[in-house]
């Protein structure tokens, strides 16, 4: 699984988690900073170095790492936001209050203890209150520091939340508008299918037309096979574009030769479903059906570098219609096939429509991806 494909869950416990070691991180260098500085500044000075002042300090900043979190989390709980920054402003600034207050009075208590001296109330009050006069503000500024991170972390949450919300909705509008499209083409080509049928029966060709439903039969159950899926193999998609073709053929008979020019070992690549047999029937459609002698449709398939190139072609009479380019925009299964390609691909797919040298060629390029687990099968047999 790929890093952006993580479970939203197990992507805010990596933040946290990185978030708390950061924070961890910056009181422990500020603990030994303190450590460090502290020694140096005395014998600098020329003073006494007393045991006492080093461990209240360190006392006091294991106070002000342990109370970050929950500093962090009233930022969340109390957000500076248009509507309540005046009610959260006043209360922040009580809550910072009554905390700078209370480690200054904990912290020398604190020490005492450590460092087993008498136990006096009164002189731990006044020395607290002394070390609060001197440095509140920059206690206050700190504190606000400390506020100020959180809004900001906050706000990264909320837009990663945003963001990630509208890359689901994405993902559904995607996947629901493949699927009409989807659904689109397969009443069309039931239609065609049954017209097959009904065509046969009206000839009295009933042996072929009974083929036919088997055929369609078949066909059916491919579909519904691959109806839910984004991809399939090649191989499958391949099997479906030759029971469509045999369904043609029976059809047609002899004014329809069907030819496979399908590479070795590009059977297991990723293809939309039902991806050819609208680039086929568009080929029988305006080629060779509008040929009295028929002609040949040809599926080809091959691997170029990273690409797998796919080729639709007929030598029938082409598209009737040509635009102003000197190409041809298509009909609907053309057009549902580009919109399919660019849900899937975007921009990294190409299809084109060209008429050259008495053939009409649709060739596709799409990323050549190997899905696992896939069985080797033959290639459809070559048809004359």
């Amino acid at each position: 699984m790929s890093p952006d494909a993580q479970p939203a869950s197990a992507k805010e416990l990596s933040y946290r988690g990185a978030a708390a070691r950061v924070i961890a991180g910056l009181w422990i260098a500020a603990i030994v900073y303190t450590v460090a500085v502290m020694p140096l500044a005395a014998r600098t000075t020329g003073r006494t170095l007393a045991a006492a002042p080093i461990v209240e300090q360190i006392i006091l900043l294991l106070l002000w790492g342990a109370a970050t979190p929950a500093i962090l989390l009233s930022a969340e709980r109390l957000p500076l936001d248009r509507r309540h920054w005046l009610r959260n402003g006043i209360a922040h600034g009580l809550i910072a209050t009554v905390f700078i207050v209370t480690i200054n009075v904990i912290a020398p208590a604190m020490t005492w203890i450590v460092l087993r001296r008498p136990f006096d109330i009164a002189a731990i009050l006044r020395h607290g209150m002394t070390a609060l006069l001197g440095a509140f503000h920059l206690a206050l500024i700190v504190y606000a520091f400390i506020l100020g991170a959180g809004h900001y972390l906050h706000t990264l949450d909320v837009r990663r939340r945003e963001l990630l919300r509208a890359e689901r909705l994405r993902a559904d509008l995607t996947a629901a508008q493949l699927r009409a499209l989807t659904l689109q083409l397969q009443p069309h080509f039931l239609f065609n299918a049954l017209n097959a049928v009904g065509a046969l029966i009206v000839t009295d060709r009933n042996r072929e037309a009974f083929e036919v439903v088997g055929r369609l039969g078949e066909l059916l159950r491919a579909l519904l096979a691959v109806e839910h899926r984004e991809e399939v193999t090649l191989r499958e998609e391949l099997e479906l574009a030759e029971a469509y073709l045999a369904i043609e053929q029976a059809r047609l008979g002899d004014r329809l030769r069907v030819g496979w020019e399908v590479d070795a070992g590009v059977r297991s690549a990723h293809v939309p479903p039902m991806l050819l047999q609208p680039l086929a029937e568009n080929a029988i459609r305006h080629g060779v059906n509008r040929v009295p002698t028929g002609g040949q449709v040809v599926i080809a398939a091959a691997k170029s570098g990273d690409r797998l190139v796919l080729e639709v072609r007929d030598d029938g009479a082409g598209p009737a219609v040509p635009s102003a380019a000197g190409t041809w925009t298509g009909g609907v299964g053309l057009a549902n096939t580009r919109q399919r390609l660019s849900h899937l691909y975007g921009d990294d797919h190409r299809l084109a429509l060209e008429r050259a040298d008495g053939w009409t060629r649709v060739h596709v390029e799409l990323p050549y991806r190997i899905l696992s687990s896939v069985q080797a099968t033959r290639d459809p047999v070559v048809a004359a």
